[in-house]
């Protein structure tokens, strides 16, 4: 399948691959191996609030929200060992984007006993640092990139489009790239007070002029679709002073991919 980018020039289409849910070793392709990389690295990343298939968004008037790429779908989720699954019709799909909620089934479980994440209109701009976050291949891995660019893409030539958040992957160490399983994984960004941001959910994969790159949605340009969505504003948060908003939902840089090197 193919990657579209909006605006931009034919023989930039690249070919990419959803992450659909498989099993493998381990999620994510960390750069000179995964040790150190699958437990929590503190810090106040929402480690918990990602899932085997999904992120969790939290608690509002309206019920307990996942999060997740539209193509993974609403089959329930996996939470600390728990399975919650989705409650029957609630499930909204943003438009004719990759980007899924649907709420949970609290009766056997409980509810998550995790705290609500933080979005925002508002996105890291290009350069800075994110942390990725992935439960595809059963084991949760993170791993370290920065924001390449945004772009339009679909998962299919001509198909619909979705506002993306692009890594690429770079021999550094610790630097992190989706695989097959890793679909509504989580994109977060670090404010300057050192709060967290989902900035993304892990959506597709592919290649462009040998360089490999991951596509997420990008959650900011959905902000207010999913604020409806949810039924409660979120808590006003501070804005960092580097940050990019997506007025009208759609940012695009030109260029292509040029690979990052250790300097």
């Amino acid at each position: 399948m193919k990657l579209s980018f909006g605006y931009m020039s034919r023989w930039w289409i690249m070919m990419v691959a959803v992450m659909a849910i498989t099993h493998s070793a381990q999620a994510l392709v960390i750069y000179g191996g995964a040790a150190g990389q699958t437990t929590d690295p503190g810090d106040g990343l929402p480690w918990d609030n990602v899932g085997n298939t999904g992120v969790y968004l939290g608690a509002y008037d309206t019920g307990y929200w996942v999060i997740t790429a539209n193509h993974v779908g609403s089959g329930g989720i996996t939470l600390g060992g728990d399975f919650y699954a989705s409650l029957g019709g609630s499930a909204q799909r943003i438009g004719t984007t990759d980007l899924l909620l649907y709420r949970i089934n609290v009766s056997t479980h409980g509810a998550p006993e995790l705290e609500n994440l933080n979005i925002s209109p508002s996105t890291p701009v290009a350069g800075q640092p994110v942390v990725m976050v992935a439960d595809g291949g059963g084991t949760m891995t993170w791993g370290t990139n920065t924001v390449h660019q945004y772009a339009n893409y679909s998962l299919s030539e001509g198909g619909p489009q979705t506002v993306g958040l692009i890594t690429t992957y770079s021999p550094i160490t610790g630097e992190a790239q989706g695989q097959s399983g890793d679909s509504g994984g989580a994109l977060f960004y670090q404010q300057l007070d050192g709060s967290w941001l989902l900035s993304g959910i892990l959506s597709a994969i592919g290649t462009s002029e040998g360089t490999q790159f991951t596509a997420s949605v990008a959650v900011a340009a959905y902000y207010a679709d999913i604020v409806a969505i949810v039924g409660t504003a979120l808590a006003p948060i501070p804005e960092p002073a580097s940050a990019a908003v997506l007025a009208g939902g759609v940012v695009l840089v030109a260029g292509g991919f040029a690979r990052r090197r250790r300097g």
